[in-house]
């Protein structure tokens, strides 16, 4: 054990956030004398932290083409950045679908967690997931 109590709470900031609470949770339910659950929970911690830094350093060239999407990709990003929920409407065939998962990326999003991305049908979202 390298980590005291107190350092890994602050690490947990770096780690996946669907592993953020239930890490918080098993730290603050640990007694002093469980070293070994201790032990236990700071590898889970490192190893979700460097899943994230492992997401971040990768080097992923997007390409976005033109559509009008694209075409508003700064004003879309700001959006995104400034509001927790947005509600984007457009034209078909606009690359609402494709490219709004392509600009979260840029944005760093999806590296403590997932871009989520909702279709009518089942055969369309396995459609898009396979084209971004």
């Amino acid at each position: 054990m390298t980590h005291s109590k107190a350092q890994l709470m602050q690490k947990l900031t770096e780690c996946k956030i669907s592993d953020q609470f239930k890490f918080k949770r098993g730290l603050q339910r640990l007694k002093d004398h469980q070293n070994e659950a201790l032990a236990a929970l700071e590898i889970a911690i490192i190893e979700s932290a460097d899943e994230v830094l492992k997401k971040q350093n990768l080097d992923i060239t997007l390409t976005y083409p033109d559509l009008p999407i694209s075409n508003r990709r700064e004003e879309i990003a700001k959006a995104i950045n400034d509001n927790q929920v947005i509600v984007l409407a457009g034209e078909t065939g606009s690359g609402k679908t494709t490219q709004l998962p392509k600009i979260c990326l840029d944005l760093g999003l999806g590296c403590k967690g997932l871009i989520g991305h909702t279709q009518p049908r089942r055969l369309a979202a396995r459609t898009v997931a396979d084209r971004i």
